[in-house]
């Protein structure tokens, strides 16, 4: 991916699925959720909604920049974490909150259409059965055995896995023909 890191993208992300399972949602499944949205859009429009740069590591594939973010780190210059303080909470146990409004205007129709329908479909699941499920992901499993073996590392996703078919999900597979358009737009434009 690209170093143009859509982050309030990213946050609002985050605070339209808090905001879906009642104000407050456990982090992990946060992460999980915008890297299915993400995905998603990736397949079908040929970019990702935030823009993330992707890791696989022990719990699956994870949206780093996004994880910084609901971590509040500290590798974020000033405007991205005052901007998340707007909309997040600091993480207290595994949980973060949100406690801003939705900023739906920095998403377009298919993010906001894309994000939706992530939430419909997933949204029921906890963390720990998103964390298995991505276990499925081609991007992850390539990484399987060194994270086996390691469960403390990360491995950079190589974005050509993402456009790889995926026969045991029907929110993700698409028509081989769409998904090589999806793949050569995203290709051209980065």
């Amino acid at each position: 991916m690209s170093n143009s890191f859509k982050f309030k993208k990213s946050v609002q992300s985050v605070t339209f699925f808090a905001q879906k399972e009642g104000g407050t949602i456990n982090y992990m499944k946060a992460g999980k959720l915008v890297y299915l949205a993400d995905k998603l859009h990736l397949r079908k429009y040929g970019r990702s909604i935030t823009n993330d740069t992707y890791v696989a590591m022990k719990n699956g594939p994870v949206p780093s920049r996004t994880k910084d973010i609901i971590l509040k780190s500290e590798w974020f210059g000033h405007d991205i974490v005052e901007y998340s303080n707007m909309y997040l909470t600091r993480p207290e146990g595994y949980n973060i909150s949100s406690i801003g409004e939705l900023e739906s205007k920095v998403f377009s129709q298919t993010d906001l259409a894309l994000l939706e329908q992530v939430y419909n479909e997933y949204g029921h699941l906890n963390e720990f059965d998103l964390s298995d499920y991505t276990h499925t992901f081609p991007e992850w499993k390539r990484f399987e055995s060194q994270l086996t073996a390691d469960r403390n590392r990360a491995f950079p996703i190589i974005s050509d896995d993402l456009f790889l078919p995926l026969n045991s999900d029907r929110t993700l597979s698409q028509n081989e023909e769409l998904l090589a358009m999806s793949k050569e737009v995203y290709q051209n434009m980065y």
